[in-house]
Parts: C-alpha cells; structure tokens; sequence
C-alpha cells in the first residue's frame, strides 16, 4: 500500500498542495485530495496548530478508509463548533452582572428544552464558556433540590407509565418568598426529582402564579409529580436568580447574555465561547481505517463523533469537553417521541408516530432499543476509541453498539483507558458515561468518577467489562448502580472482572439504595469475578444487587469495608417469567427472524452457547448462585500493604499465612491497570487471575 502524507493550517490555503510548507486550509479539501489517490493509499493529514471552527458536518464514507487526521506532534489542535466572544463588548448592567449583545452574531439562540429520564436526546441550548469552563445557568436554589412539602402536589399531571396519554400538565405549589420575584421570568424551567430519586426531569413553565405560590408545567413527568421523602425542585434559567459568580442568563429574545465573572477571571484576556453548531462534527459512515488523533473536541450543541458501519476506526488521545450531547455515538439512534405518548416500557398512545432508526442522532434510543431488543444499530466492528479524555458533556459520554443480537456475532468494539467524570451537565439520570448494546464489546481500563448517575448503562451479551477504576458514581440517585442492566432475560454472556469499584454510597438516604453493579427485573446468567469492592456504603442494597433475578457467578472477588454484603435475589422464577410475563416471553422467544422485539434462545446459536438459558427455559432447571472464594473483610487492614493509601496488595505475612497460597496469585501492583500512558493514573491494588471461571 502507498502512503501520502497532507498538511492543513487554519492559516493555509485550499489553492495550496498540501505540503508542509504549502499546506491546505480545510479538512474538506484534505479529504478530497486523498480521494483522488485510489484505495490502495494509505494517507496521513497532519493537522497543524490552531483552532478549526465548524458549521456543517465533516462527512466521511467508504471513499475515505484508510485515511488518518492527527494533530501536529507538540501542537494543540481545537475543533471547534460555536464563536469566540469578543471581550470588548461587554458593558456593565446592574450591580455585579454583566452583559454582552449577541444580535450581530448572526446566530439563532435556542432555549434550554423539556429533557430528563426517558425523555428523548436534544441539543443543548447554546451554553457559555469561560476559558473552557462551562458557566451555570442562573438557577434556585443554587444547588441541590428543594423537597416538596406534604400538600404541594395540586396536580400531578399524567400518569404516563399508567398509560394517561392526554399530556395533561403537572402543577405544584413552592412555598419559598424567592416565587415573587418570577413573576415575568421567560423560558423558565421546573427541573429536579419528581417523584423517583432515579428520575430526574427537566420541564418547561407555562404559568407562574405568584399569588398562589403554584407553577404550572408544559408537559407531564412520566412517573406524575407526586410528594415522596425524596422528590423535590429547582428552577433553571431565571434572570432574576442570577446572583452569585458563574452564573449566566442568555435572553433568546432580546439575544442578550448576562453574566458574573468568577473572581479570578481577567475579562481583557480570558476567552469567551458560545456553543452554536446544531450537527455532529465528525460523521464517519460506513469507512474502515479511518482515524482521528490528539484533537481537542469543544463547544458545540450537539456531540462530537459519529461512527457507523465500516470497520477497524479510532479515535485516540483526543479531549471532548463542553459538548452538549456525547463525545462519541457508535451507532445509530432512533426519531425522537412525542413526550407523553410512550410509557417507556414498550407500550404507546395509537397517536405516537411509529419507530424508526435514524443516523447522526440518539434521539429516542433508549425508546427504541426497549420495544426492539434485538436492533441491530449498524455499529460496525473492531472500532476504538482509546486514550481519550471526556468531561463536561451534557448527556453522557459514549454510545458504544455493534453486533448482531438475533445470531449473537459479536462487533468487537471497544472504549479502553478513557477517564469520564461530569458528563451530565444537563440530562442527569440514565444518560451513562458508557452506554452499551448489541454483542460482544468491551469496557476496558478507563477510570470513571464523579458523576450524578451511572457509569456504564448496557443492554445486550458477551460484553466484557474489565480492569477499570469507578467510584464517586450515583452522587445524585437512589434505586440504581455504578453499572445497570436489566429487563430481559436473553441478555447473558457479560463478564465483569478485574475491576476496581470504591467510594460509592447511597446518597439520597430515604431512597433504595445503590451499589457497583445493579443487575435489574429479570438479568440472569452473567459472570463477576477477580474484582475489588472497597468502601461501599449501600444504604439498603449490596455491593451486587438484583431484582427478580439471579443465577449469577460471583466468585474470587475481594470485599472491603463495604455494607451488606451480596445481595441473591431469585424470588421470581425464571421458567415462570420466560412463559408468563409478556415482555419477557417477546424478548427470549421471537423466532422470526426480522422481528427485532426479541431473539430466540431455542435456536441452534443460542442453544449452543447458553445451554444453560435453553434448560431454564424448556426444563424449568433452578440453578442458583455461583457464590464462592469470595473474601470478605471489616477494618482489617494488616493483611495490606498499605490500606491508607489504598494499595490493597496483600502483605507477604498474610499471603504466606493464607489458604490462598494454593493458588497461582500474580501481583500487580503500580501496573496492575495496564495504562499504556499517564492519562490516568493506576491505582495499585492485587487483582487475581486463579482461573476458576465456570463455564
């Protein structure tokens, strides 16, 4: 294969040749050059230092495989999707805030929009940066909820998981004096917990009545508002709440931004930014070999990487940050649904307009991917994003798909050794820094930290979920896990091994707790084993938590500090639920092929690879619990290295003294997360491979 190499500067020429000292202006004319060039060249674009802004899409396609983008060694490279504010144009407005005319932008400004749990992906409103830092939307109370009150719930509005389809809106009463200041607040939001501590929504005000301390919302909650020990509100996008540094208001309007710089922001220097793009960046559809490399991804509405089809594509070394959707989405989404016409678990309104897939967009992805387990997405396969850094997303990190769930051909893509954390500035609960579907990818490496909801959130089989540091998740939500799957019981096969899950505790006390891994209604068959859990602190669930589920391998694992324990739930018999409960038996037995409600675990793929999933369903067997060589243990931190510092290699006195000895114990220590750079740190902890997985 020949190999051809281009250059592009934000400051050269698309009239150039593409040399290093001649190079071309745009991406556009790169790529169109190395088209010219036949597939059998294999083409390098060095992109030189500098910040690149789009407006459109950059569309790749077969026509481009084997072609690579990399930022210039040593450089710094932006992909930008909004404008540069121009910092002389700020004037004072009143007291300590500060405003800018965005009118001579040329740009639509668009609002915060109706988001939350189940509802479908949307762009951000166009969101401020200050020197890369996003700015909080001016909001009461500052941070946290405000919990509703008996007698506050006037209306709950539609029971929509009921299956009350009139879109009938909610109304409740806030008994706080800062209501008289709303009186005339625009495009104002109800956002917060309304009725479940693992739901949060997000809903535009149609009324406010000062008088009677009440607000009125434009659309209902799935669950209906309602008083429980844990629901509660703020309200977002107040002018009148702007008060305290960082905080921002754009009037869409009158297409003003007001502001308050944090103390130690120089405004004659710092860089300002407005997200405006309204489209994916990057759009790598049906290419093979394609590549991106050492780029910063930022300041857009929408997300930064779309991927379908083709194969063997990476994404390495970049930064996605101050995005309004995800970094990546490998795969395609579905049209967004009509809020209020679906019960989001699988049944709709004869009004909704009918499902359908749909390229470059989430949408209603998890609406779709509920009512036809069995989509196969289009997520091509062996594609990679590696050594990347995500934060400050709006909706989560990553959508990672691919293979086919109907003959389990698994696509092996893979997300290793990213660090996620805050990837929820806008959708808080079931949008993860990792969702997954289809068959046979891997989580691998990656640290994931401080986020308001889950880590990883998958559907599907055979995904392997190993080596990687998570904790300081569900910060924000009760009733849920580090990592959740659930709801149907042909998705077995997962692996979840060598990981390291810490610090996690309930932290909405009066809900039902959470844990490090949630296998939810009905998950059966799936495999944990060879990972540390320290400092769990589950408030009424365990470190493994199930819901009418069970048959899992849990074994060789190590436990520290972390209460209660295991939590084996298998009440709800699984012959039972495979013959009796209608989704259930949709999910585990659709034979016809192009039905993709469910697949069929009689079938000769799936008899030959879970004959355990076909005795349970033809014989009625009642396996149980896999539960064994676990160690267990409760402030006892002689037995390690150094505990304090959570290195939890055990201490040559204990490791000759124990029992264990009998089997092959591989110490790991500085490496034992296998990091190929300093992206993100180990953590030194003795993960085992005894190799006593049952097949």
């Amino acid at each position: 294969m020949k190999h051809t190499l281009f250059y592009v500067s934000a400051t050269g020429s698309d009239q150039n040749d593409g040399s290093e000292r001649f190079p071309f202006r745009t991406l556009e004319c790169a790529r169109d050059h190395a088209r010219t060039l036949g597939a059998d060249t294999d083409t390098t674009i060095v992109i030189k230092n500098g910040r690149y802004f789009f407006t459109e899409t950059f569309e790749l396609d077969e026509r481009d495989s084997n072609t690579h983008f990399t930022a210039e060694a040593g450089g710094e490279v932006y992909f930008d999707g909004g404008v540069i504010l121009d910092n002389r144009k700020i004037k004072p407005y009143r007291d300590a805030i500060l405003q800018l005319d965005l009118s001579d932008l040329g740009i639509e400004l668009h609002e915060l929009g109706n988001r939350g749990f189940r509802r479908a992906y949307i762009n951000a409103p166009n969101e401020f940066f200050v020197n890369g830092s996003p700015q909080q939307i001016a909001r009461y109370p500052k941070r946290g909820i405000n919990y509703y009150e008996d007698g506050d719930i006037i209306d709950g509005g539609s029971y929509v998981t009921h299956q009350e389809y009139d879109c009938r809106p909610g109304i409740v009463r806030i008994r706080d004096e800062h209501i008289k200041q709303w009186g005339n607040a625009k495009h104002a939001y109800l956002a917060g917990y309304p009725r479940e501590a693992w739901a949060d929504d997000c809903v535009k005000i149609a009324a406010i009545d000062v008088e009677n301390q009440t607000i009125t919302t434009t659309q209902p909650h799935l669950f209906t508002y309602a008083f429980t020990h844990h629901s509660g509100y703020y309200i977002v996008n107040l002018l009148e709440e702007l008060t305290d540094p960082g905080e921002y208001y754009i009037d869409i309007d009158e297409k003003v931004l007001y502001f308050i710089p944090n103390a130690d922001v120089d405004l004659t220097t710092a860089m300002l930014q407005l997200s405006t793009m309204d489209k994916v960046m990057i759009a790598i559809e049906g290419a093979s070999n394609v590549s991106f490399e050492g780029i910063v991804f930022e300041n857009t509405r929408n997300s930064g990487v779309y991927l379908e089809g083709g194969d063997g594509c990476r994404i390495a070394d970049c930064v996605f940050r101050n995005l309004g959707l995800l970094a990546v989405q490998i795969g395609q989404g579905a049209a967004p649904l009509e809020h209020g016409l679906n019960d989001c678990h699988g049944l709709h309104s004869p009004k909704a307009a009918p499902f359908r897939p749909l390229f470059r967009e989430m949408g209603s992805w998890h609406e779709y991917l509920y009512e036809f387990a069995a989509w196969d997405n289009n997520g091509g396969t062996n594609h990679s994003i590696e050594g990347c850094r995500i934060y400050n997303t709006g909706t989560g990190g990553v959508l990672l798909s691919g293979g086919n769930r109907k003959q389990l051909i698994p696509a092996n893509n893979r997300v290793h050794n990213c660090e996620f954390y805050a990837v929820n500035r806008l959708d808080r609960t079931y949008k993860a820094a990792v969702n997954m579907m289809g068959v046979g990818n891997v989580v691998s490496h990656c640290l994931m930290h401080d986020l308001p909801g889950m880590a990883i959130y998958m559907h599907g089989n055979d995904h392997l979920i190993e080596f990687n540091d998570i904790s300081r998740v569900v910060l924000e939500t009760s009733d849920s896990g580090a990592i959740y799957m659930g709801r149907d019981m042909s998705e077995v096969g997962c692996v979840f091994r060598n990981n390291y899950f810490h610090d996690i505790t309930n932290s909405v006390p009066t809900g039902l707790g959470a844990c490090a891994i949630y296998f939810d209604d009905w998950d059966i068959f799936n495999t944990v084993y060879d990972n540390f859990f320290y400092n769990i602190q589950s408030g009424g669930f365990c470190i493994i938590h199930h819901t009418c589920g069970g048959l899992l391998s849990f074994h060789n694992n190590f436990i520290i500090d972390c209460v209660p324990g295991v939590h084996m739930d298998n009440k709800s018999n699984a012959y039972i639920q495979m013959h009796k409960n209608p989704l259930v038996m949709t999910r585990v037995h659709t034979t016809d092929e192009n039905d993709m409600r469910g697949v069929d675990i009689t079938s000769p793929v799936y008899r030959e690879k879970y004959p355990y999933l076909y005795d349970v369903y033809k014989n009625d067997a009642r396996p149980e619990w896999m539960y064994y060589n676990n160690s267990i243990t409760w402030h006892k931190y002689d037995m390690f290295v150094d505990a304090a510092h959570e290195d939890f290699t055990q201490a040559d006195w204990y490791r000759k003294s124990s029992s264990r000895d009998e089997y092959d114990w591989q110490r790991r220590t500085d490496v034992v997360m296998g990091y190929e750079d300093d992206l993100v740190p180990p953590h030194r902890v003795d993960f085992r491979s005894i190799g006593l997985i049952k097949k």
